[in-house]
């Protein structure tokens, strides 16, 4: 869809242009019944609010499940055979999806406090599938790391029945290390966003767009897009072996890719005076 928004614009009906485009890069034109079903942008808070009532649950179930020994509550292993079919062989040691889980919803977490605390959304529109598919990813994405964990899968002789930090190896530090740099970093670019529109008392001024500078932007046009896909990046490298997180890790980097690769673009043709080094998406390349 992205390939073909991209180059076939024209080509395509004018309904799905205009689900597919959402925010400052919007379809203009004349616009079908779809825009009734349309939601402020500030309602992406909402993604982070559901996801951190979920990842409560499920951390209690790996609490309940690897620190304190007890069986997973039937209704749980109810519906997690019903999502993924209860033909599961774990694919990932206790240690793992407790790690796992944990990155995750530290994302989760400080995402929820941006929106809250930090971010300043515009007064544009985002199509109710957007919504919803976002708030469904992070459901998706929690839940994909629980259920090809030991215990909650099938048992397996190949991994251990409980959490050990010595079951931590190098493969696993490694992508802690690039999960924070970007978890960091990607807090940060969303301040510079923030203060574009806000004065030195903190105050929101203005909710026009503005082009950012300085830091990771000096590189890129959209570099939280590019942690973002890092962050994704290294729970990968973490959960290596993983059936269903490649798809999420594909899924993520595709999605991050078009949106950065729009933004870009709207910049470019926006801002006429604008850095010819910085790239879209990937430092350097795209």
């Amino acid at each position: 869809m992205s390939l073909a928004i991209n180059f076939f614009e024209k080509y395509l009906p004018t309904i799905i242009v205009q689900t597919f485009k959402f925010g400052k890069f919007s379809y203009i034109g004349k616009k079908f019944f779809i825009s009734y079903f349309e939601v402020p942008k500030s309602w992406f808070r909402h993604f982070y609010i559901c996801a951190t009532l979920y990842s409560m649950i499920m951390m209690y179930l790996v609490i309940n499940k690897y620190i304190l020994n007890k069986p997973v509550p039937e209704i749980f292993s109810y519906i997690f055979d019903i999502v993924t079919t209860p033909n599961r062989t774990p694919t990932i040691s206790a240690t793992t999806a407790v790690l796992a889980l944990v990155l995750l919803c530290l994302q989760i977490w400080r995402r929820l406090y941006e929106t809250v605390y930090v971010s300043v959304f515009s007064d544009t529109k985002i199509n109710i599938i957007h919504y919803f598919v976002g708030i469904l990813h992070y459901i998706g994405a929690l839940t994909a790391i629980v259920v090809e964990a030991q215990g909650f899968a099938d048992l397996s002789l190949k991994y251990k029945k409980t959490f050990s930090i010595t079951d931590i190896g190098l493969r696993q530090i490694m992508g802690v290390v690039i999960f924070f740099w970007a978890w960091y970093n990607q807090y940060k670019t969303a301040v510079i966003l923030a203060n574009l529109r806000k004065d030195n008392n903190g105050n929101v001024v203005s909710y026009n767009y503005k082009l950012p500078v300085g830091y990771l932007f000096d590189t890129l046009s959209s570099p939280h897009m590019f942690c973002e896909m890092l962050i994704y990046l290294a729970l990968n490298l973490i959960l290596w072996g993983h059936t269903i997180w490649p798809y999420i890790f594909l899924w993520v980097f595709c999605n991050q890719c078009e949106t950065a690769l729009l933004n870009h673009w709207w910049y470019k043709s926006t801002f006429k005076v604008y850095p010819k080094k910085r790239k879209a998406y990937l430092p350097f390349i795209l």
